[in-house]
């Protein structure tokens, strides 16, 4: 799963501006800070790695897997291809509502698909360590559903505005601070 991560980051790479694109006809160069381009590229950047990193934090804790958790994991990795295809939208149609929609609804999906092959192996012992107690099986949970969550709250802020569904994204922060502070 790794190299798929490792290849949607280098994708997102790919959509910014080439240099003869933004020298072309004596534009300005730093046009890929304009129309919230580079925000987008940035937070693409920032949401892959996240699933990046809890990818790596659910499957670091398998000692196998199956024939089901494998489907799963597959299937999130088709819904983290087709996020990158909505950033490949977004950037075609300078952020068109169903491109930022599209985005939020393959997160969602790309996340909460995660969190059930998390769940799928946690109720099956002989594909989890040993070492993860019950406690761990929770809080790693709670830690993956944090951005499917937020990516839920973006979907309405794609209709309002490709700033306001920036924003929206900061939302983040309070749904992780909101299911910390319900594990306690």
């Amino acid at each position: 799963m790794d190299v798929i991560f490792g290849v949607l980051i280098i994708r997102i790479f790919t959509l910014l501006p080439q240099p003869a694109e933004v020298l072309k006809d004596g534009a300005d160069p730093l046009m890929i800070f304009g129309e919230g381009q580079f925000v987008m590229f940035i937070i693409g950047i920032i949401l892959v790695s996240i699933y990046w990193f809890q990818s790596n934090k659910t499957n670091g804790n398998l000692v196998a897997t199956d024939g089901k958790h494998s489907f799963i994991s597959i299937l999130q990795m088709l819904f983290l291809l087709l996020y990158f295809y909505s950033i490949g939208l977004d950037a075609a149609t300078h952020s068109d509502v169903l491109a930022l929609f599209m985005q939020s609804v393959t997160l969602a999906l790309a996340g909460f698909v995660g969190v059930g092959a998390w769940v799928y192996a946690s109720k099956h012992a002989e594909l989890i360590s040993e070492a993860v107690s019950d406690k761990e099986i929770i809080e790693i949970r709670n830690s993956v559903l944090t951005e499917p969550l937020a990516a839920l709250i973006t979907i309405p802020f794609a209709f309002i505005s490709p700033l306001w569904w920036n924003l929206a994204w900061l939302s983040v922060l309070l749904v992780g601070w909101l299911l910390k502070k319900s594990q306690k």
